[in-house]
């Protein structure tokens, strides 16, 4: 089935005329729901790294411009023994796009102290995946002159494809026992064996677990000597062992990889091609990296994929790479909708509608595309394209209506706002908003300041409040509040992100939604409080397919 759809893409335009192929000869992808679509933002600027410079880039999923400034002193009023405590209650890597991103600048901003405090911020970090953000804050620390952060940063220059940098590092004292392991490395891919087997005794001897490093060099030795067992869980350092003289691993290993091994893996265009697109798509399900990288892996293991690879992954690969050269609109818009619907139950939606959002708003004035509003909708109001998301509201008239009222909530303050609010009761009536969803969206409005029209408040009150979502530990909400009146940045960060819960906004008690959206635009996050806003309340909104 899917493979009709991949042969009628790379079919030459000639060969089939838009009304020559009918909606049911397009099935979805593996794992698709309603059909979706996608958008893509402008390439954030690159760091040094792989041999085709990947777009490493602060922001992993969420559009582009959802970044409120941040001041230098973001973690003032927070000692290393209270930012330990918070970011042991937060999830890491965040389920929440716009809260993911907003982590990682808050932990990569200001001044990078030295000792417990840096050490913890760079744990936090590794810890979400977030390796440019993580190399950010130690090239300050370095600068810095702190001897504690050499280990730490050759380790994350490793994450980020930096191998000769990494290798120039020098160590000093106390680097850590994985930081020992580095030498190793570095001796064995350039040949040196005997620098290789004396940095190796020396990890040893300073306490590193050196299994893999040690079946490493026995193997390049030519030595037979019974292979350790992989760890459950696998490092960067692991996996560079792992395959160190030998046969890459094969897609299954996307599954154990450490956030950072994913965003490792998912930049270098070395990594074989199904492993490269598997952990393309988990590294963006945990929001380590954002649609342009995506799209990035896709398209350049599309080309390599073998006619054996059946996977998910590897199916959108080749579906995301051949549908720009689609021979009609009409199936490059199937097309988006099967891409967007398959990413849905695969936790990637948001990355895929960053990828395809462009293409998607280059059919908003075509009349064959004209019944996909919603899914154009959908694709540009996950990219943040607001002025592409109002346009195919236009274009598909009543039967996408209540979709302004979304719109309107992620921006209260945009042109057409108003507008769709004081209809908003009709609106909702039309759309068939449930009651619960009515409550979440008044809980987001009026979180964001926003004169919330009485027909609607009328309207939500019909029906008790909903008590269901996760409600947020004792005291937790208390402090949330202190955090924000006293302007502490960091602290109120990451007491919204525990408060949020292990979902995200989408699965949010309303009390502790609404507490957080308030928090974060006390301390100035308007910006990241209106998008967790539209998070809260896109996961509900009710869909109706290819609208």
């Amino acid at each position: 089935m899917l493979a009709t759809l991949l042969l009628l893409l790379l079919l030459p335009s000639t060969t089939a005329a838009p009304q020559d192929v009918e909606r049911s000869e397009l099935p979805p992808l593996p794992g698709a729901a309603a059909p979706d679509l996608d958008q893509a933002r402008p390439p954030p600027p690159p760091i040094p790294g792989f041999p085709v410079p990947p777009a490493f880039a602060p922001p992993a999923s969420g559009p582009a411009s959802v970044a409120s400034p941040l001041p230098y002193d973001v973690w003032r009023g927070v000692d290393a023994a209270a930012l330990e405590r918070l970011l042991a209650a937060s999830p890491l890597p965040s389920p929440s796009p716009a809260l993911a991103t907003l982590i990682a600048r808050a932990l990569a901003t200001g001044d990078p102290a030295s000792g417990q405090g840096l050490a913890l911020r760079i744990a936090a970090l590794q810890r979400a995946g977030r390796v440019a953000e993580e190399v950010e804050l130690l090239d300050r620390a370095v600068a810095a002159n702190d001897p504690g952060a050499l280990g730490r940063y050759a380790l994350a220059l490793l994450a980020s494809g930096r191998e000769d940098d990494a290798c120039e590092v020098r160590l000093g004292g106390a680097p850590g026992e994985e930081a020992l392991l580095v030498p190793v490395y570095c001796a064995a891919a350039r040949g040196d064996l005997p620098g290789a087997k004396l940095a190796l005794q020396l990890a040893r001897d300073g306490g590193a677990q050196v299994g893999l490093a040690a079946a490493a060099i026995s193997r390049l030795s030519k030595i037979s000597t019974p292979s350790p067992s992989s760890p459950k869980q696998i490092g960067v350092l692991d996996y560079l062992f792992l395959t160190l003289g030998a046969p890459r691993p094969s897609a299954g290993l996307a599954a154990k990889a450490e956030p950072e091994l994913l965003f490792m893996l998912a930049h270098d265009p070395s990594t074989p091609v199904e492993l490269r697109v598997a952990s393309a798509e988990r590294a963006a399900s945990f929001n380590i990296i954002g649609g342009e990288d995506l799209a990035r892996a896709y398209r350049e293991a599309a080309q390599a994929l073998p006619n054996t690879a059946q996977s998910g992954s590897a199916l959108r690969a080749r579906l995301f790479a051949a549908f720009e050269s689609a021979p009609s609109v009409k199936i490059r818009a199937e097309s988006i909708a099967a891409l967007l619907a398959s990413a849905r139950d695969q936790d990637i939606e948001v990355p895929i509608a960053e990828a395809l959002a462009k293409a998607s708003a280059g059919l908003v004035q075509d009349p064959q595309a004209a019944a996909f509003a919603e899914t154009g909708i959908r694709v540009a109001a996950l990219a943040g394209d607001e002025e592409s998301a109002w346009a195919w509201v236009d274009a598909g008239g009543e039967r996408v209506a209540n979709w302004q009222l979304l719109l309107a909530a992620s921006d209260p303050q945009s042109p057409r706002a108003e507008a769709a609010l004081a209809e908003g009761v009709d609106l909702a009536l039309k759309g068939g908003l449930p009651p619960p969803l009515l409550h979440r969206l008044v809980t987001v409005l009026d979180a964001l300041n926003y004169e919330v029209p009485i027909p609607l408040w009328d309207e939500a009150s019909k029906t008790p409040q909903p008590n269901d979502g996760d409600l947020p530990p004792t005291g937790a909400l208390t402090g949330l509040k202190e955090a924000s009146d006293a302007g502490e940045i960091g602290r109120t960060v990451l007491i919204a992100a525990a408060v949020l819960g292990k979902n995200g906004a989408k699965g949010a008690h309303l009390i502790a939604l609404g507490d957080s959206l308030r928090a974060l635009k006390r301390v100035g996050l308007d910006a990241e409080a209106r998008r967790l806003g539209f998070e809260a309340l896109y996961a509900h909104w009710p869909s109706r397919g290819k609208a």
